[in-house]
């Protein structure tokens, strides 16, 4: 039979909870083993606050950092993956020795090397706080018509009863979602009255001593303004009605 194994892992500030399960096939009964390892190293106030202010000046770094990519002044800051989960971990079994106690930290090291923002949780920066406190620092930075257009949008969220987010949290929700590019609710509000041009009021000039034997150059004038003048009232009528 071919054993059927795999480790889950729960990744909270301070905390690592594997989950181990295991079966000699699909019908067999799962064996599972939940090791838990506390991670003593956490960011300190300074730690965090100095990881806050170089994404807040690196855009880059910080999207790198979300794309699994660790930056090298981050590395200088942080302590490897094995030093985090060098402290002793426990089991369900109770056997503090257990083959999956070394299962799960194996895994977990892997997983840590391979995903800084899981390793900044285990130190206790969290992806919600981290993302917040960037994307804080630059909504406290832009213009007032663009704070007006955040608290609009949160103002509008509360309407339908829901807690009212901050800007940072705000823009950092919308560029997960890939929604910043989108226009808000002041750009709706925006309304464009076209009316057609009053008779008269473009008056055409007499182009036949600029082409003298040409026949019909006035005739052929109006009748290229006629079309466009078409053209332009077909185009707000269809814009009117979108």
């Amino acid at each position: 039979m071919t054993e059927i194994a795999q480790v889950i892992l729960d990744v909270r500030p301070g905390m690592l909870i594997g989950t181990f399960a295991k079966s000699l096939d699909e019908l067999t009964e799962v064996s599972t083993h939940e090791v838990n390892i506390p991670v003593a190293q956490v960011c300190s106030p300074l730690i965090k606050e100095e990881i806050l202010l170089e994404l807040k000046n690196s855009p880059h770094d910080l999207y790198l950092l979300l794309k699994g990519t660790t930056p090298q002044w981050l590395n200088d800051l942080m302590p490897s993956s094995k030093e985090i989960l060098m402290e002793e971990a426990t089991c369900s079994c109770g056997n503090s020795n257990c083959q999956e106690i070394l299962v799960v930290r194996e895994y977990a090291g892997q997983q840590l090397s391979i995903d800084p923002v899981m390793q900044l949780t285990l130190m206790g920066l969290p992806r919600k706080e981290l993302m917040s406190g960037v994307f804080g620092v630059w909504s406290a930075s832009i213009n007032p018509k663009a704070k007006e257009f955040a608290g609009v949008e949160a103002s509008l969220m509360e309407e339908k009863g829901k807690s009212g987010p901050s800007p940072g949290e705000w823009l950092a929700e919308a560029a997960e979602q890939g929604r910043l590019h989108e226009p808000g609710p002041l750009f709706r509000e925006v309304t464009l009255n076209l009316k057609p041009p009053e008779d008269g009021e473009n008056q055409l000039d007499d182009w036949t001593p600029l082409l003298k034997g040409s026949l019909g150059v006035q005739k052929a004038l109006k009748m290229i303004m006629k079309k466009t003048s078409d053209i332009a009232e077909k185009r707000r009528r269809q814009f009117i009605e979108e």
